[in-house]
C-alpha cells in the first residue's frame, strides 16, 4: 500500500525552545499517518517554520513534513 507524504504543524501561545515546536509537530504528524502498523524505514522528515520578522523575529509555526521513501 503506498502511503501519502502528512504534514504536522504546531502553533505555539508564546516562546517556546525551538525543538519543542518541532517536537510537537513531528508528534502531529504522525499521529495522522494512518500508515500500517511496523517500522518504515528511510522516511524523509523536512522541518519548515512559518515566521514573523521582527526585531527580533519570531517562528509562530512549527511545520514537519513525513514523506515515506518511493516504491
Amino acid at each position: 500500500m503506498a502511503h501519502n507524504p502528512v504534514t504536522g504543524h504546531h502553533r505555539p501561545d508564546g516562546p517556546i525552545h525551538h525543538w519543542d515546536g518541532w517536537n510537537a509537530a513531528i508528534e502531529h504528524a504522525l499521529a495522522q499517518t494512518g500508515w500500517d502498523r511496523g517500522t518504515h524505514n528511510n522516511v524523509k522528515v523536512e522541518l519548515t517554520a512559518n515566521i514573523e520578522v521582527v526585531n527580533p523575529g519570531r517562528i509562530v509555526e512549527y511545520v514537519v513534513t513525513l514523506t515515506p521513501p518511493g516504491p
